[in-house]
């Protein structure tokens, strides 16, 4: 008897998509943690393409970082939910930067480790050629009948320079192509993640006292396509925050035209944004919405203090 075990790989989904990355540089650069020097707390919803499928496109994410002001660093955690059909994946990530302070600026490099955890529900695919009248049965040995469920390591770095006036940096996400493996009829199939990198900048102008303008913008790339987003962002009277983004860089690399409003408040934040897709799939969906909040608790460096003692000698 002879028997056989095959394991194959497969691509899985690419990064997710993001249009508030300048609210949110923790999504696609893990040397931002502690740039801020305050305790910031993030929430994410993200709802893709509403109604192009009937299984949720979407994605969430929580995140936390903090400066250690004693060892000029900053540590983070992220966790980040994203679904696309009836893949899901699960980031859980920790973060450490290095950071060092001059007088024009900050200067960091971080690095983020964690888990991808990573499911595939088979009992809810359909294939072609496949007989679902009394069960499940693809005809095809390479998609799993049942739920399927698989872990694997990931890792990503970056460098992230900001002062009062700017911030720029670049960052690769799953550095040794990430993978998990799922069970099929014919053995196990690894999900692999792409490698991907993030390119960002951004520069404040006051305009007035009570108006600031934000010029960003996103490079980023699998090393097989590359996508772009720029926006220009504006504050008003330090309560009200808004402004229009633009993905793509050619033809075929039109996706979305966005915007965005949100306010502050000592300390928090929320942001509604709205994507108007310019691409072919405009017909088949009513758009994408997502939703952030952040809190940030200014931290404050412990300042050394002097001790003064009293000596006749020297009491003038």
């Amino acid at each position: 008897m002879l028997c056989g075990v095959c394991v194959c790989t497969v691509r899985s989904q690419t990064e997710p998509q993001f249009t508030q990355y300048m609210y949110n540089i923790y999504l696609v650069n893990p040397a931002y943690a502690g740039s801020n020097e305050a305790a910031e707390f993030y929430l994410l919803h993200r709802s893709q393409y509403v109604g192009l499928t009937g299984r949720a496109i979407a994605t969430q994410a929580f995140h936390f970082n903090v400066p250690v002001f004693a060892i000029s660093s900053g540590v983070g955690l992220t966790v980040m939910n994203d679904l696309i059909g009836q893949q899901r994946a699960t980031y859980f990530n920790l973060l450490y930067t290095y950071r060092k302070k001059f007088s024009w600026g900050n200067v960091a490099a971080g690095i983020q480790g964690g888990l991808i955890q990573t499911s595939l529900d088979g009992s809810q695919l359909r294939a072609p050629d496949g007989n679902y009248q009394n069960g499940v049965n693809h005809n095809d040995n390479f998609l799993p009948v049942l739920l399927q469920q698989g872990l694997g390591p990931d890792m990503g770095a970056g460098v992230y320079i900001n002062s009062k006036t700017f911030f720029a940096g670049a960052a690769v996400h799953h550095i040794f192509y990430a993978q998990a493996a799922v069970n099929t009829p014919a053995g196990s199939v690894k999900l692999r993640f792409n490698r991907t990198a993030f390119f960002t900048g951004g520069y404040h102008i006051n305009i007035h006292r009570n108006l600031t303008l934000s010029p960003t913008a996103l490079v980023k790339t699998n090393f097989a396509q590359v996508q772009t987003d720029v926006n220009v962002n504006f504050i008003v009277v330090r309560t009200i925050t808004g402004g229009i983004s633009f993905r793509g860089y050619n033809r075929k690399s039109v996706d979305a035209l966005a915007i965005n409003l949100g306010v502050l408040y000592k300390g928090f934040r929320a942001v509604y944004s709205y994507d108007v897709n310019l691409s072919y799939l405009r017909s088949f969906h009513t758009g994408s919405h997502e939703v952030s909040l952040c809190y940030a608790h200014p931290m404050k460096r412990k300042e050394k203090r002097g001790y003064f003692f009293h000596h006749p000698r020297f009491n003038l």
